[in-house]
């Protein structure tokens, strides 16, 4: 019985310092355009960059914590992230986002950004 009590604890600590995931920053993507509506190449997103069609896409990044520690937390972390769109010539600018509750969203969070305007640095230069 003392072995069965012993096996039955350690499945339970086991069980209950297991690891879960939560979000860091959700997969964006979206497409980067001039004033003018014309698609800005290689323009910087973060850690990628703009193709032909100014579409960019980013990955969604994911942590891990224990079980037991954000059972006695109750409530999922915050996620907040600012990444930077940078092109030279332009304005840079900033995908930014803060949700105090976010970090317990599923597997596969997405966030469509659409089209992000970009202004040109000199106002005289037409794009």
């Amino acid at each position: 019985m003392t072995s069965n009590k012993t096996i039955a604890i350690a499945v339970l600590l086991a069980t209950l310092s297991s690891c879960i995931s939560r979000l860091e920053q959700h997969a964006l993507y979206g497409t980067i355009v001039n004033t003018q509506k014309h698609p800005i190449v290689n323009c910087t997103v973060g850690e990628t960059t703009t193709d032909s069609s100014g579409y960019f896409y980013l990955p969604e990044k994911r942590y891990s914590k224990f079980l037991l520690s954000e059972m006695l937390i109750m409530e999922a972390s915050t996620v907040a992230y600012k990444i930077p769109i940078k092109k030279e010539g332009y304005k840079t600018t900033y995908i930014m986002y803060h949700d105090s509750r976010g970090g317990g969203a599923k597997k596969g969070a997405t966030r469509n950004l659409d089209t992000i305007y970009l202004k040109n640095n000199n106002p005289k230069n037409h794009e």
